[in-house]
């Protein structure tokens, strides 16, 4: 996993593909690289190889996952969250659950970078639930396709999205798996199809 310190650099650059300021077509070479962003090639290297890890880089080009693909890897995703789900609610204590209202909150009152980040930690937190780091790094990979939904869906609004969160959090507290499951399976999907809608 890239560290701390390259952190910034591995958003702007991923943002950059994202957000097509980066050509499909052209090759993604340290150097290169290191000139546009005018830092050294070792962070760049770090950035390039952990893009690569999460599907975003393939054979030194820019990969953007077409529809199909980021189907295949959001049935990943729904796999590795329902299954979490169901730790989250053998394993969680109050205090979990209290953390993940919390992160509802700052999601409800926050603004964009907070609503984001809260987003991903709801989601983390109960991924974190199976305290199995081989499913970990899994989720891990999926990364960069998480945080473009994530963006879509909080930049667009996407209706019910903090009250699915809410329910969600009830079944885990109620110790409904049954109901848990089928609520983030369905806000899971939801997430997909409002994404997909607005990337075309």
């Amino acid at each position: 996993m890239i560290n701390k310190t390259d952190n910034s650099l591995y958003n702007q650059i991923r943002d950059d593909i994202l957000n097509g300021e980066l050509s499909q077509n052209e090759k993604m070479t340290e150097a290169k690289l290191a000139a546009k962003y005018n830092v050294s090639r070792t962070p760049i290297r770090e950035v390039l190889r952990q893009l690569e890890y999460e599907y975003l880089i393939k054979e030194n080009y820019i990969h953007v996952p077409g529809k199909e693909e980021i189907r295949d890897l959001f049935e990943m995703r729904i796999l590795i969250e329902v299954h979490s789900i169901k730790k989250a609610i053998l394993l969680f204590q109050q205090s979990d659950i209290d953390e993940l209202k919390a992160l509802i909150h700052i999601a409800r009152n926050g603004d964009f970078e907070a609503t984001m980040a809260a987003n991903q930690q709801f989601h983390e937190k109960i991924v974190s639930a199976t305290k199995n780091p081989y499913l970990k790094s899994t989720y891990d990979q999926l990364h960069a396709v998480i945080y473009l939904f994530r963006k879509t869906v909080v930049e667009k609004e996407r209706h019910s999205l903090l009250d699915e969160h809410d329910e969600i959090v009830d079944a885990i507290e109620k110790r409904d798996e049954q109901r848990a499951e089928i609520l983030i399976k369905e806000h899971l999907e939801k997430d997909l199809e409002f994404g997909l809608y607005y990337l075309g």
